[in-house]
């Protein structure tokens, strides 16, 4: 019997089959699976399990074009719900779950599932992030800034740099080598971010500090006046908004800064209040995160630090969420250690806490934790809303360009040495592990990036770089579920060597001669797409269709439209034929039309040697 059937069948937790994909306790929910028009299935059913046990439903079904559509609706209970389908065909029964079409049922863990109640930060998944570091972006205010000799700190004193100069090795700068890009230069690159499609800024530490990476906070609140302080800032959230960017800042609410009054009163007075704020070594020193010097850990302990920091209706994490600021969120430093040192293993009872007070004060505000292993831990609907996705995203990525993984490098990664790159299979194999490791519901929600301030950049490894595959690199970052993270001057091309968190942190280009006007169009095309399917972005359908050696093809999709990127390493012309059946792609867009045959079961697509690229296609 012919089995051709079931590579027309598909389904997932997305607002392509499950609407809606947040509902509340006791909200009807609608959930579809889609089955080929000259498919062997007679009839579907599908299976819920809650309270216990299993309640099969008999599925109605709708015709759109050569797909139909089994549905069911069910009541949201208070609880998980888990679900499999069951296809009735000629031969036998199937099932339909995470897993594929088998012929037993699946496991709970196999099951499809929805989680109730969740409030999805609703305008994530459909937004392009550009993150700066804003010392290093532009200088906008030439009376802020820090000046030569200003002060000293760790063994360095303050040296002002031009933009056309380098970073300072650590050993010679102490992070106290300043450009002196601040708020008002961020405020004059509107322009430059509309033109990427930029609809959201990530800002590296702002508040009041040393150093130049500003993560040795002394006052969280207020704005670091190097950068023009407060209303600087207030300028800026007014004018991102007007402009219709949101911005997201960057905090550590793990420790502070050796120069923050809390530590110095410590220091002065170990039975105050603020000596409740920190730990301390048994010879009477304050104890540091990993032992850096300078940056002495909080104690969670304290319920006074927890009102200051998150709980108080004027706390930190509170008060720059209200008027006038009406910041948009917070990306939080080394999130998973936070609240933990010896037998105080505080972090998830701190990250729920926070997350109650943030929403209490808009739902909507964003909390992106930082972490470099697998997140699922935290991506539950109770702690963050996503993750900095070097997990799912940058190190997989960066292995399918054949760099060795970070943690297996020396020099806290900053020097990775060359490797065998990844196949396309195991790029697969990579991406696919993340996505089902974390509930379906938060994919739309997690930060995807290829560099940050503590990578090196990819582009500019020392090994020979190929802008081709790298531009595939990039248009699939762009497609994953989640929101892309640009880190600034990656779209010119910015120049920046391995070896050190310093050289990762060059200062932005702003010479249009200098740029490299190919990743400017990478970037900005890119951006353009994402603003087009912005609707589809948002919450829908994944699969990667194809994967072999040397390329691999991953699909964005709705019931209407899909998006192919297209990575393809083969250095000869070749053609590439890759599954429709599920698809039913009816109409290819664009330029690359003409390079696609069309057939029911099949895409075949022509490349030249190397050539990545992005395939529109209607349903």
């Amino acid at each position: 019997m012919n089995q051709m059937w079931r590579q027309t069948v598909d389904s997932s937790v997305t607002q392509t089959y499950v609407n809606p994909l947040y509902p509340k306790t006791g909200e009807t929910v609608t959930i579809s699976i889609q089955v080929g028009l000259d498919s062997d299935v007679s009839s579907v059913a599908v299976f819920p399990f809650h309270h216990g046990n299993e309640h099969p439903q008999p599925c109605s079904v709708e015709q759109q074009g050569q797909r139909l559509f089994y549905s069911a609706s069910l009541q949201m209970p208070a609880e998980k719900l888990y679900w499999y389908f069951v296809l009735f065909a000629s031969d036998r029964c199937y099932y339909y779950s995470r897993k594929g079409i088998t012929a037993s049922p699946p496991s709970l863990y196999d099951s499809f599932y929805l989680m109730p109640d969740i409030v999805p930060v609703s305008w994530v998944g459909s937004s392009t992030c550009y993150q700066i570091f804003s010392d290093r972006f532009k200088e906008g205010d030439p009376s802020v800034g820090a000046s030569d000799g200003q002060y000293s700190f760790d063994g360095g004193t303050v040296q002002s740099r031009e933009f056309s100069e380098k970073p300072l090795p650590f050993e010679e700068g102490k992070c106290l080598d300043f450009f002196n890009g601040d708020l008002k230069g961020i405020e004059d690159a509107i322009g430059h971010f509309k033109a990427l499609g930029v609809t959201v800024l990530y800002l590296n530490p702002i508040g009041v500090s040393m150093t130049t990476h500003r993560y040795d906070c002394c006052d969280f609140f207020h704005i670091d006046e190097k950068l023009g302080g407060d209303e600087a800032f207030l300028s800026l959230t007014k004018k991102l908004h007007d402009a219709g960017i949101r911005i997201v800042v960057d905090i550590s609410l793990n420790h502070t800064g050796t120069g923050h009054p809390w530590l110095k009163r410590a220091q002065q007075d170990r039975e105050s209040e603020e000596a409740s704020f920190y730990y301390f070594n048994d010879d009477g020193s304050v104890a540091c995160w990993e032992d850096v010097p300078t940056l002495p850990q909080l104690n969670f302990t304290s319920k006074k630090l927890r009102e200051l920091l998150y709980q108080g209706e004027d706390s930190v994490l509170v008060k720059f969420l209200k008027e006038p600021y009406l910041q948009d969120g917070w990306r939080l430093d080394v999130a998973p250690v936070l609240g933990r040192r010896g037998e105080d293993q505080l972090c998830e009872e701190v990250w729920r806490e926070v997350r109650d007070a943030v929403k209490a004060e808009n739902d909507q505000a964003y909390l992106v934790g930082e972490d470099w292993a697998d997140a699922s831990p935290f991506l539950q609907g109770d702690m963050w809303d996503g993750t900095m996705n070097y997990f799912g995203s940058s190190r997989p990525l960066r292995s399918w360009m054949g760099e060795t993984d970070r943690f297996i490098s020396e020099g806290w990664g900053h020097n990775p040495k060359p490797t065998r790159a990844y196949t396309g299979v195991e790029l697969a194999e990579a991406l696919e592990s993340q996505l089902v490791s974390i509930p379906s519901q938060m994919h739309p929600m997690q930060m995807n990036l290829l560099d940050s301030h503590d990578t090196t950049r990819l582009h500019t490894t020392p090994n020979q770089f190929d802008f081709a595959v790298y531009s595939g690199t990039v248009m699939l970052m762009y497609l994953l579920p989640g929101m892309p993270n640009l880190y600034y001057g990656d779209e010119i091309g910015l120049e920046g060597p391995y070896g050190s968190v310093e050289d990762s942190r060059y200062p932005m280009q702003w010479d249009k001669t200098q740029w490299d006007m190919r990743f400017y169009e990478l970037y900005a095309s890119l951006g353009d797409l994402r603003k087009r399917y912005k609707m589809m972005l948002q919450a829908s359908s994944h699969t990667i269709l194809a994967c072999d050696e040397h390329s691999l093809v991953f699909a964005r999709y709705d019931r209407e439209a899909a998006v192919l990127c297209v990575l393809n390493k083969n250095e000869e012309s070749s053609t590439l034929t890759i599954p429709n059946s599920m698809l039913q792609i009816t109409e290819v867009l664009g330029e690359k039309s003409c390079d696609v045959a069309i057939n029911t079961d099949t895409l075949t697509i022509q490349l030249a040697g190397k050539e990545n690229c992005i395939v529109e296609c209607r349903r």
